[in-house]
């Protein structure tokens, strides 16, 4: 399956000039029909949290967007956005998932809010994973500081994920924990795993994009700098199930230590 990272430095709190950008860097660099496209946490204000401008119009405005862009191309189109909570004031920061048909087929709301920027007092914790089969595979969204809790990877590849897409705004103060952090969830879960990052800056952090996606033996098959560009690659369904296979650390997990860990 091939994917399309479109790594870009989104405009403060501005809808319409991101949803530009990504056209505009799609149009250089064309997907391929029923190919996966993913967009980065929040991509269409950045990771604001004055919910007076992320929520206005919303989530039909960005929705529609995604629409589009799918059925336009034929492509899966996977995005970070943030929408009302039907029953609270608050947010939820979402991945979305839209298929070549431009339907929303599902989404996955951020278990973990960053607590350092005051993200909880904005945003709905999310209460479970979510997993969707695209193709061979099944794909495992997270979003951001979700990183740093490997227990929601653990989960999810014992119900079958075998591809994780981790879409972030990730700051530059903190760039080797995203390379570290990857790389060690692929290698545990014997998984694809992909990293979407934003670049530039916002009002509280520099960005220094590093998008990358790694195979299911922890090896970097393609990593983009800090430019805005769209980072493309094959994922190949077999290297996942010959490395599982002829390596099987994930059928000695320990049920036993995971839902009781204390001695």
């Amino acid at each position: 399956m091939k994917v399309h990272l479109v790594q870009f430095a989104p405009e403060w709190e501005n809808k319409e000039a991101n949803f530009f950008k990504v056209q505009k860097l799609l149009r250089q660099n064309k997907p391929e029909p029923n190919s996966l496209i993913i967009l980065p946490e929040a991509f269409a204000t950045g990771f604001s949290l004055n919910l007076s401008k992320t929520l206005h119009y919303e989530p039909r405005e960005t929705s529609t967007f995604l629409s589009k862009l799918s059925s336009e191309y034929k492509t899966w189109v996977l995005a970070g956005t943030i929408a009302p909570d039907k029953d609270q004031e608050l947010g939820k920061n979402l991945s979305v998932l839209f298929n070549p048909s431009g339907e929303c087929v599902g989404e996955y709301q951020k278990m973990h809010p960053f607590t350092l920027l005051g993200e909880e007092k904005a945003h709905l914790p999310g209460k479970k994973y979510e997993l969707f089969k695209i193709g061979d595979f099944m794909l495992c969204p997270i979003l951001c500081y979700d990183l740093r809790f490997p227990e929601l990877f653990r989960h999810g590849a014992q119900q079958g994920a075998n591809l994780f897409a981790v879409l972030a705004s990730w700051p530059n103060a903190r760039m080797n924990h995203w390379h570290t952090l990857l790389q060690a969830r692929a290698i545990e879960n014997q998984a694809y795993v992909i990293g979407i990052n934003r670049t530039g800056r916002d009002p509280n952090y520099k960005y220094a994009g590093g998008s990358k996606i790694i195979d299911p033996k922890g090896l970097t098959i393609a990593q983009a700098n800090e430019e805005e560009q769209v980072l493309q690659s094959t994922l190949t369904y077999g290297d996942v199930v010959n490395w599982r296979s002829s390596f099987p650390a994930l059928s000695d997990i320990r049920e036993d230590l995971i839902q009781s860990p204390k001695n």
